[in-house]
């Protein structure tokens, strides 16, 4: 049924109807570059863009290409866990005030995107990880590459730089405006003078992304760029028709430190009346360097997610046990390589199995770790639905 338009997300949209059957027959979607390929700002800066006010935007894809000179005396560089995915330490989408849609790293996004995208399968694609060839659990497109030299040399997360020489990479990231892409829940109304679509992508550090460091020189060619998948608004009976834009879409990223053994909790940040938790994604890491902990259950006792003062709706008694179950949610192993665990509300009966944060007081993240961490770490991610007037 159409609706009258009140402003939409916090934006004024004259003429416009809420009118999703009407809208979906006759929209149109489009992809254009929101950023042409550009040279980035150096390890350890931020590059920022505004994004062009056009349509009802839904994702984005994000493209980060070049090589990586290694020169000088080689000595016996590592690179770490952060190659090459957390080249993005930090990608944060901004839309209409609302100051983080999107902030979380690179890693996280296409843990995201192999998620809930079951087209996506890495089985088979073949990179290095560590000290070994993989050929499952990459998180990784036949076309993403890590970083080559032409020859049998590759730069790898957790592997040693065995040779000087120029390394190419590509690897491309989806930006999840969209909380589904076919339904559009969670877009944003960008076609509109008021709108303010920014991105902002921070770049690791060469301490970040190189476990250990060397006399060797280390010099990154990097370039990126941004195109946006965005749908036409149409025009049905001389009324300018959109769909439901009464949510936002978040996917936002905290780490948390103070591990130890045995039991550790996390109540997660930002709950509230009015957001609706569909998923939490999660990884652990420990040693020095550091590593992602896989999830199995030689490093992990009993996972839950509880609330109030003892309410554990559901638990997994030891990590293996939680992997094999996220691999049949996510059609991908998240936590052999990369550690990453999963909380999956939305897959099934999404509506149904969302979590309600206005009735869950201490909605918090409980996992046992097997043995004591070194300078650990978790990551713990928060995908949300949440009402247009409750913030970011």
């Amino acid at each position: 049924m159409a609706t009258t338009s009140a402003p939409i997300q916090g934006v004024a949209a004259p003429n416009v109807v809420v009118d999703p059957s009407s809208f979906y027959k006759a929209t149109r979607r489009m992809r254009f570059a929101m950023s042409p390929l550009k040279a980035f700002s150096g390890l350890g800066a931020t590059d920022s863009v505004q994004l062009r006010q056009v349509g009802i935007v839904s994702a984005l894809e994000l493209r980060v290409q070049g090589n990586v000179v290694i020169g000088g005396t080689l000595g016996s560089p590592v690179m770490s866990y952060d190659w090459p995915y957390n080249l993005i330490q930090n990608c944060v989408l901004s839309a209409n005030g609302q100051s983080q849609l999107i902030a979380c790293r690179g890693l996280t996004l296409k843990a995201f995107n192999f998620t809930t995208n079951p087209k996506l399968d890495d089985n088979g694609v073949s990179q290095t990880f560590g000290s070994g060839t993989v050929t499952t659990g990459t998180l990784s497109m036949p076309t993403d590459k890590w970083g080559s030299d032409g020859a049998s040399h590759v730069l790898a997360p957790g592997a040693a730089v065995t040779t000087l020489g120029t390394y190419t990479f590509d690897v491309t990231f989806i930006v999840p405006v969209a909380a589904d892409q076919v339904s559009l829940v969670g877009s944003v109304y960008a076609q509109s003078s008021a709108t303010n679509l920014t991105l902002n992508l921070t770049w690791a550090t060469q301490a970040q992304l190189e476990s250990t460091q060397s006399t060797a020189t280390f010099t990154p060619n990097i370039n990126w760029q941004v195109t946006g998948v965005a749908y036409s608004i149409p025009q049905v009976n001389n009324q300018f028709v959109v769909p439901d834009l009464s949510q936002f879409h978040q996917l936002v990223e905290q780490s948390f430190g103070g591990l130890v053994q045995g039991s550790n909790s996390t109540i997660l940040p930002g709950t509230g009346v009015g957001r609706q938790l569909l998923r939490l994604f999660w990884n652990t890491y420990t040693g020095t360097p550091s590593t992602p902990l896989p999830m199995t259950d030689t490093n992990y006792g009993q996972v839950d997610w509880a609330y109030g003062g003892s309410d554990i709706p559901e638990q997994y008694p030891n990590g293996t046990q939680l992997r094999a179950e996220n691999i049949q949610q996510a059609g991908v192993d998240l936590g052999g390589l990369w550690g990453i665990g999963l909380w999956d509300f939305a897959s099934t009966f999404a509506l149904r199995d969302s979590i309600d944060e206005g009735s869950t007081t201490n909605l918090r993240l409980e996992y046992v770790l097997v043995n004591s961490p070194t300078n650990g770490k978790t990551f713990i991610a928060q995908e949300l639905l949440f009402a247009a007037p409750v913030g970011a």
